[in-house]
């Protein structure tokens, strides 16, 4: 399956909906989306490249069908395993697990990842401010995301 845009309206705080099931490089129009991840395989996804021309920018990212893969969710220019080049060290993540209180923030990071093993429902944030993407995950266990940094 593609990643398809689901429905034909936005929703009432005018965000679209759109599956999301492979690699995808996500554009200025993107902002204001909600993705419901597919962790059917494991596959990368790209934020469009930092700027202040699109601070404010924003989506989210939703678990709709959890499985065994982990899914990237990466600065602009860079693979799931991170690196040094494109907008490398511009990921913040606050984790927000439900079952440990000792999730914590990470800045300076690559990107964050939807771990396998997360359950339907958790969620991943993500916002700019033009400098710095700002990513809070909201999820049932501390185990189910994770950020990277090479």
């Amino acid at each position: 399956m593609a990643n398809v845009k689901i429905g034909s309206y936005a929703s009432w705080s005018g965000k679209f909906v759109e599956n999301l099931d492979a690699a995808k490089q996500l554009s200025r129009g993107d902002s204001g989306k909600v993705f419901m991840v597919d962790q059917g395989s494991a596959f990368t996804v790209n934020l469009p490249q930092v700027s202040t021309k699109i601070a404010g920018w924003s989506c989210e990212f939703i678990v709709k069908t959890a499985d065994t893969n982990d899914v990237h969710i990466m600065a602009y220019g860079l693979t799931s395993s991170g690196g040094t080049t494109g907008d490398a060290e511009t990921v913040i993540l606050k984790e927000m697990a439900t079952t440990d209180a000792g999730a914590a923030t990470a800045t300076s990071q690559d990107g964050v990842i939807l771990k396998s093993g997360a359950t339907v429902g958790d969620s991943i944030s993500v916002f700019t401010d033009g400098t710095s993407w700002y990513c809070t995950s909201s999820v049932a266990d501390a185990a189910h995301s994770d950020d990277i940094d090479a």
